[in-house]
């Protein structure tokens, strides 16, 4: 064969990866619409319903059901996904339902003891902790979605393994949202925080209820499970479990934990609304992410690195270049797009402004984090993950009881930025690919 039909074939190759990937991110990218719309309909109502202080007793209450739910899944997730993603690549379905079954039952196990410890716990944290006996109730309820919400992302992970990503954004990002918007009136009406608690384990309960029945016909004929060492998985997921800690708790909920401890619920509840607000900035990073996951770990696992490398860069680029107008809506137009929540949210346009510009710096470097999971160098991300949790610490106990909201929203912003910039710098040491063209290491000649 000559060069040049060598360089046809190679190109061919890379276009059908490119293919499969956006074809996947656009399935994703429409149902992560429909979710982010539910999802933002959701938190608008529940601040209008409830209130600044309200919606503080109510983020509160899901900020520490997060955490105890991301502690309860072991770093098992992106565990599962890569096997998964492996497995399938390999058409092992011993592996994949082994794999499935041990995670499962491991996480179940440790969301059960998580959820009883948080309902013992309630009226002492509540009181003690943060001074809001009020957030006793909330935090009862909110309890349950440790386990609702561990199994819900647990399933759709596996369902992302086997790139059933319709199935899979379905489960994690659209039925909870819209099931929790039908309840979220009468329940928030009757209860207050604690009935929107509720709305919100009922909503991630049905969503893992249908993960579990697309996960069975997915499954049910193919051989049985081949048995999977505990070891195997905790060595992989060990790593990964401080990097989802901190990526998905620490960083995002322990501002917001300050806040409720140094200052008001009113404070804390616009804090709430304009973190998820600024999620919004990475919203073209979670689509694509979906679907590019097990892409990454296929390509890994059959050794083609060139490929990799392309459909990282083209898709780190085109990412920032989607994401930019709505970074720019929530920096420049923060205030009018807090105020849809309530009169009382307004203070928190440049609070909004400040975390926006931290998301769009983890959008630009994101998928970095993931190459580095789906190639096995999980100990990098938990070595990023540790330095930016140093960072955030230092600028929290320094920053926030000097300037309040404000003070916490440049903590989590700088964080963020920490946090994703280095694990890039890995990817380029690691898997010598450069993202970006002022990247400061070379790319292999290929």
């Amino acid at each position: 064969m000559s060069a040049i039909d060598n360089i046809t074939k190679r190109f061919g190759e890379m276009d059908g990866h490119l293919r499969e990937v956006l074809t996947g991110a656009s399935i994703a990218f429409v149902l992560r619409i429909l979710g982010a719309a539910a999802a933002f309909v959701l938190n608008v109502i529940i601040g209008r319903l409830l209130g600044a202080e309200g919606a503080g007793l109510y983020f509160l209450a899901l900020s520490i059901a997060l955490i105890g739910s991301i502690l309860a899944q072991l770093g098992l997730a992106n565990t599962l996904l890569r096997f998964i993603s492996a497995g399938a690549a390999k058409n092992d379905w011993g592996q994949i339902k082994g794999v499935f079954s041990q995670s499962i039952k491991l996480s179940a196990a440790a969301s059960l003891a998580i959820a009883i410890l948080i309902v013992a716990t309630a009226p002492w944290s509540a009181e003690y902790i943060f001074g809001k006996p009020a957030l006793t109730a909330p935090l009862r309820y909110m309890s349950l979605a440790v386990i609702t919400f561990s199994m819900m992302t647990l399933l759709a992970e596996s369902l992302k393994g086997l790139k059933k990503i319709g199935r899979s954004m379905l489960v994690s990002g659209v039925i909870y949202p819209v099931v929790a918007l039908v309840l979220i009136w009468p329940l928030a009406a009757l209860g207050g925080p604690a009935g929107a608690s509720m709305a919100y384990v009922i909503g991630t309960g049905v969503a893992a209820l249908i993960g579990a029945l697309w996960w069975h016909q997915e499954v049910r004929d193919h051989g049985p499970a081949q048995p999977i060492p505990a070891s195997d998985l905790t060595k992989s997921a060990r790593p990964l479990l401080v990097m989802n800690l901190i990526e998905r708790g620490i960083i995002p909920l322990a501002p917001l934990f300050l806040v409720g401890v140094w200052s008001s619920a009113e404070d804390a509840g616009i804090y709430g609304a304009a973190a998820r607000l600024a999620l919004l900035a990475s919203f073209f990073l979670a689509a694509v992410n979906t679907a590019i996951a097990p892409k990454f770990a296929e390509l890994y696992t059959k050794g083609d690195m060139a490929i990799l490398a392309h459909v990282a860069r083209r898709f780190a680029l085109g990412i920032t270049f989607a994401t930019s107008p709505l970074f720019l809506v929530l920096f420049f137009a923060g205030d009018w797009v807090m105020s849809l929540f309530g009169p009382d949210f307004t203070r928190g346009g440049s609070t909004l402004a400040i975390l926006a510009v931290g998301q769009l710096i983890a959008t630009m470097f994101g998928s970095s984090a993931f190459l580095l999971m789906m190639s096995g160098h999980e100990k990098d991300i938990r070595t990023s993950s540790l330095i930016a949790v140093a960072v955030l610490a230092l600028l929290l106990v320094t920053l926030v009881p000097l300037y309040g909201l404000i003070g916490a929203a440049i903590s989590a912003a700088a964080a963020y930025s920490i946090l994703f910039i280095w694990s890039a710098f890995m990817v380029g040491k690691r898997l010598h690919i450069n993202l970006f063209s002022f990247a400061i290491w070379k790319a292999p000649k290929q």
